[in-house]
């Protein structure tokens, strides 16, 4: 009944802003995901049993944008409703500013330093490989989180700063900046991120090369590193398929993964806004750790 009436609040909320202000938008989508994992002996928490599940969310989500000249302030909020009863917050931000700077503040991702492309499934076996995202987002209410974005011409300035002083959550500071030029897009960036409740802190560095071969189809070629753990990543979307590989190493034999995934996306007997995906991938961990098996059929409708 909760989420009844967490529903009905937002429908109404979102009715309301697009009465009033013509720029309002308002759209869902559903996915529904069935996945397949196979049995792992790994190091502390990483092992898991066999499992064959079903899960999913419906997202409801308003957004705007008004401008005065040349500044403007936009916002965007996404309710997620599970398939296990429960209710979530995707994106909830404010942004506002002009077209050479702004500020955005709330739940939201900051730049993608390793953007991985098609990743409908990737289970890592064992060790996760760093991806320069300690500090991207999104985070819960015990964070604070916002960024300072500045526009120089073909580049992209983001700097993203993360506060809590909650034990375990990540803090810290998130310079990063992209460059487009043509068909190559180059992003590159640094997170220093003290993790509260120990000492000292760590300073991680992400690296990525993207190249535009049309309009639905790029490849990417990602470095990440911070301190003893690295990783590499190469990626490409070709229109309804995608396939990548990351490769990930830390300071011991055990903290080692090579994962492999790959997906492609149907329609759905044509319906406009309706796929099938059906998606897997495989992880090779290291020492005394057993290899990592996950399939994926994925639905996704957009209403």
């Amino acid at each position: 009944m909760q989420n009844v009436f967490k529903l009905a609040a937002v429908a109404a909320l979102c009715a309301t802003a697009m009465a009033a202000h013509a720029e309002a938008t308002f759209d869902a989508n559903l996915e529904l995901d069935t996945t397949y994992t196979n049995a792992v002996d790994a190091p502390a928490s990483n092992a898991r049993d066999s499992d064959l599940g079903m899960g999913g969310r419906i997202e409801f989500n308003i957004g705007g944008k008004a401008t005065n000249g040349d500044a403007f302030v936009a916002g965007r909020a996404s309710l997620l409703i599970k398939k296990d009863g429960d209710t979530g917050v995707d994106d909830m931000w404010v942004q506002f500013g002009n077209a050479g700077m702004d500020v955005k503040l709330g739940r939201f991702e900051a730049t993608d330093l390793f953007p991985v492309g098609k990743d409908t499934v990737l289970e890592e076996a064992g060790y996760s490989a760093y991806r320069a995202n300690k500090l991207r987002g999104r985070f819960g209410s015990d964070s604070a989180h916002g960024a300072l974005g500045i526009n120089a011409g073909p580049a992209r300035i983001e700097v993203g700063m993360v506060y809590s002083k909650e034990d375990g959550e990540a803090r810290g500071i998130r310079p990063a900046v992209v460059f487009t030029t043509g068909p190559v897009t180059l992003r590159a960036g640094l997170e220093s991120v003290k993790v509260v409740g120990t000492d000292g802190s760590n300073t991680g560095v992400g690296l990525s090369m993207g190249y535009a071969l049309s309009s639905d189809a790029s490849i990417n070629v990602n470095f990440a590193k911070m301190e003893d753990d690295k990783a590499f990543g190469v990626n490409g979307t070709f229109g309804p398929a995608g396939i990548g590989m990351i490769y990930g190493k830390g300071a011991t034999s055990a903290d080692k993964v090579t994962t492999v995934y790959a997906a492609y996306s149907l329609p759905l007997f044509g319906v406009k806004g309706a796929t099938v995906t059906p998606a897997m991938s495989y992880s090779k961990g290291g020492t005394g750790t057993d290899n990592q098996i996950a399939a994926r059929v994925r639905i996704n409708y957009a209403f």
